[in-house]
């Protein structure tokens, strides 16, 4: 009898704590999850928040296609040195204008005329000089820009050592077309003073300084457009080339006028368009053509 009693409490005493348990564990808080929510929304494109079993159904990043690499062309209007030299030139030529226009109100008259004035072909006076150095000086510039588009357009071989050091070879070419107006004009006088007299020789060296200073100024707008359009080069190279012909029969044709006297002159005068017209800037030519490639 007291051991029935014993195994009732106990097994009551085991219920209890039973229930006692299974109150505790039905008290314990189960935690919420909170998913992340946007402001507005997101749509549901099927971005990298999704998840796939396959990285093939990964979105494809569309890579957008281009042309060709375009190399750029470096040109006299792209470089410093060379637009300094070409604004200065524009300048002195400006500043030099309103102390010799009477000079060049006098360039059609000088290329055309052999008719000698005292009042014109007497000796310059420091206006004019300065003025005729001007124009000339613009010349060997607007010579020396075409040449390096014309050496560029025609020899293609010249092109990347041209555009690697475009102000040097711009100066080079500037310096070529000067050195060869100073050696014409020294040939000319030569010539005049060997085979005729003063006045003579300065009507004609006169006619050479006026057709070079008017080449240069019909020159200018062709360097311009050239420069501002490098897609006119061939027309606008074809343009002074025929201009630079133009001059030279200009200045050829006053000099037959001057010195042609009996038709035993025309040999001589053969022999000077092969020697000092033809010949001399075939070979200057080359001589630049050689000296650019080696810079």
């Amino acid at each position: 009898m007291p051991n029935d009693s014993i195994h009732n409490i106990t097994s009551r005493a085991a219920s209890i704590a039973d229930t006692t348990n299974q109150t505790a564990a039905d008290t314990v808080v189960t935690p919420t999850v909170h998913r992340a929510q946007y402001l507005g929304g997101f749509p549901n494109y099927g971005g990298n928040d999704i998840s796939f079993q396959r990285i093939d159904q990964m979105p494809v990043l569309e890579v957008p296609t281009a042309g060709n690499a375009r190399t750029h062309n470096s040109s006299p209007l792209h470089d410093t040195g060379s637009m300094i030299m070409f604004l200065l030139s524009c300048l002195f030529l400006i500043t030099s204008y309103r102390l010799g226009h009477i000079y060049i109100s006098n360039l059609m008259h000088n290329m055309f005329s052999i008719k000698g004035k005292d009042d014109l072909y007497s000796d310059h006076t420091m206006s004019d000089t300065r003025i005729i150095i001007a124009l000339i000086v613009n010349t060997c510039l607007m010579e020396g820009f075409l040449m390096f588009y014309g050496l560029s357009w025609y020899n293609p071989q010249l092109t990347l050592a041209l555009q690697s050091s475009v102000f040097l070879h711009v100066f080079v070419l500037v310096l070529s077309a000067a050195l060869f107006i100073t050696l014409q004009l020294f040939l000319y006088r030569l010539l005049g003073f060997t085979f005729s007299d003063d006045k003579l020789t300065e009507l004609w060296v006169g006619g050479f300084l006026a057709s070079q200073a008017t080449l240069g100024l019909l020159l200018f707008p062709v360097v311009v457009i050239t420069l501002v359009f490098p897609t006119t080069i061939k027309s606008m190279l074809t343009i002074a080339i025929i201009l630079y012909i133009l001059a030279r029969i200009i200045f050829i044709w006053k000099g037959f006028r001057i010195f042609f006297n009996n038709l035993s002159s025309s040999i001589y005068f053969i022999l000077y368009l092969c020697a000092v017209e033809i010949v001399p800037p075939l070979l200057a030519l080359a001589g630049t053509v050689y000296v650019c490639s080696i810079l």
